[in-house]
């Protein structure tokens, strides 16, 4: 019986170290999601990963304790559970976990406050100023690498989050609020260069209108295309009720085919009634000149026929139009040329004044605009989807990994313990498996190793942990409401202390965890590849 518990054990141990090497390389990847400027698409594709890692570490769980009943119970013919069961009991728990922890977060979301949703937008902000460059904050640590480290990057997951709990932070804000809702802007917009390609668009854009309303259309042109092959065919018929071809016209004819040909394509009077080139090219001279005698439309503005394309650019329904497409303020005039980059930092500069003007509404709003049904509820719930996600995320994987680092530690005690017993030649316990004294030594070391590295974290510092902006962050996370009962105080303790080891084990641990990801589960990236952040 020990050896078939024994053989059991090392199977349960190499399946932990497995799920452990993809949970420590999801937990790397993970910092690299949301230790930055987070966008929800990143971070829901990488957390499906995550979500499926916590199932199946449950789902391990189930399967050590219904094989070790099944063991129990006599294995293969005994009252112990089939392995159909088991299985079944697996996949069952996975997808339970799987959908628990969708949900939670989702409660978490969706029961924030108003006031909440406000702060977190205004927080993300600021994480993203601090991404850009654009924001340095007092009394944290003094390196422009730091957002690029892993203390840094926890830091960024945790920001939004600890942010929230700062008083008075949009007085604290306030005077720069503006500065940094202009610098995300230009940081979106990719700078001038990243303006400059936009404005490029928009004017090949509307090159290509120009080209139709002046007659320069290309052979592949589609409405060109379509019109030439529509009137070839219309030929084409009209001499099979003749029961001609283009190639098959009698001489006697032909004169009379192509005068009835130039009533509606301007081929020329020595036109060959198989000259398919020359009628395509006759059918492109009428439709251009029909183009161009047309003029167009733009923005209820009829535009004359002739313009050149400087002169189109410059008429008041196409300005209209590209100060839509380019997001201009009113008054603003886009050249269809610039002579020099200061000419086109003008438009620029007009381009940041009325982004900036329209996003301040936003960073402004009060609370009843982020209330269910205001105007900025949506953009509310995301943020703090945004400021909530990360550190619960980090918290979960990090636990995942402490947890069942600790239960393979119990693993190798157990398999140690029972190779002693069955040395010593001691009697198994009443379960076939160990005895009472040795399980209660395994389940020390369990309990031991959890607690303990869960103490070394709570006590250890890096960097970030040690300054005294993140010391003064945690303070007021701690800061109990006039009206806290005792379960609060201690709540708001637990918090601040999960926020700690998360910050201090994610900065340790991801150099190990990139490691096991790129080496071991040779680049493995969890549904989120670096270029797009």
């Amino acid at each position: 019986m020990r050896s078939l518990q024994i053989r059991q054990t090392l199977i349960l141990i190499v399946l932990t170290i497995i799920y452990l090497c993809f949970e420590l390389g999801f937990n790397a990847r993970l910092l690299d999601v949301v230790g930055g400027n987070v966008k929800p698409e990143d971070v829901e594709g990488v957390e499906f990963y995550g979500r499926s890692l916590s199932g199946i570490a449950a789902a391990l769980v189930v399967l050590q304790l219904m094989w070790r009943r099944r063991l129990k119970n006599g294995g293969k013919g005994g009252t112990g559970p089939g392995w159909i069961k088991i299985i079944v009991c697996c996949v069952v728990t996975a997808g339970v976990v799987f959908g628990v922890l969708k949900t939670t977060v989702n409660v978490l979301v969706n029961t924030r406050d108003a006031e909440f949703r406000r702060m977190a937008f205004n927080t993300t902000l600021l994480q993203r100023s601090l991404v850009g460059g654009s924001l340095q904050l007092q009394g944290l640590v003094d390196d422009p690498t730091l957002f690029a480290k892993p203390e840094g990057k926890s830091f960024l997951a945790l920001f939004p989050f600890l942010a929230v709990s700062v008083k008075h932070l949009d007085e604290r804000m306030g005077p720069a609020k503006e500065q940094l809702v202009r610098a995300n802007v230009r940081q979106v917009a990719g700078g001038p260069a990243g303006y400059y390609d936009k404005y490029q668009e928009a004017m090949r854009e509307l090159a290509g209108k120009w080209e139709l309303y002046a007659g320069i259309i290309p052979d592949t042109d589609a409405g060109l295309r379509a019109k030439q092959q529509s009137s070839w065919q219309e030929y084409v018929s009209s001499l099979s009720r003749r029961g001609w071809q283009p190639h098959s016209v009698p001489m006697r004819r032909q004169a009379a085919v192509v005068n009835n040909v130039r009533k509606k394509v301007p081929v020329p009077a020595n036109w060959k009634t198989d000259d398919e080139r020359g009628f395509r090219a006759a059918v492109k001279r009428r439709y251009t000149a029909e183009a161009a005698s047309k003029g167009v439309s733009v923005r209820g503005e009829r535009i004359p026929p002739g313009l050149s394309f400087a002169a189109f650019v410059a008429r008041p329904g196409v300005q209209a139009e590209l100060r839509e497409a380019l997001k201009l303020p009113a008054g603003a005039t886009v050249q269809a040329a610039y002579a020099n980059p200061a000419e086109f930092g003008r438009l620029f500069d007009q381009f940041l004044d009325r982004q900036t003007a329209e996003r301040l509404v936003e960073y402004r709003a009060s609370r009843t605009d982020f209330e269910n049904g205001g105007r900025f509820f949506h953009e509310g719930k995301e943020a703090a989807r945004a400021a909530i996600v990360p550190p619960v995320a980090l918290f979960f994987s990090l636990l995942g990994a402490i947890g069942h680092f600790s239960k393979l530690l119990y693993l190798i005690a157990t398999v140690v313990l029972l190779l002693l017993a069955m040395r010593r030649g001691e009697q198994a316990g009443a379960d076939g498996q160990l005895s009472r004294r040795s399980a209660w030594i395994a389940t020390g070391v369990l309990a031991t190793a959890f607690a303990g590295t869960w103490g070394v974290l709570s006590v250890l510092d890096n960097n970030v942990t040690r300054s005294e902006l993140f010391r003064q962050m945690l303070d007021w996370t701690r800061q109990p409401e006039p009206d806290s009962t005792r379960w609060n105080i201690a709540g708001k303790a637990i918090l601040a202390n999960i926020t700690h080891v998360v910050a201090v084990g994610q900065g340790y641990s991801y150099p190990v965890n990139e490691a096991i990801r790129i080496h071991v589960l040779q680049g493995i990236h969890y549904g989120y590849h670096a270029h797009q952040k």
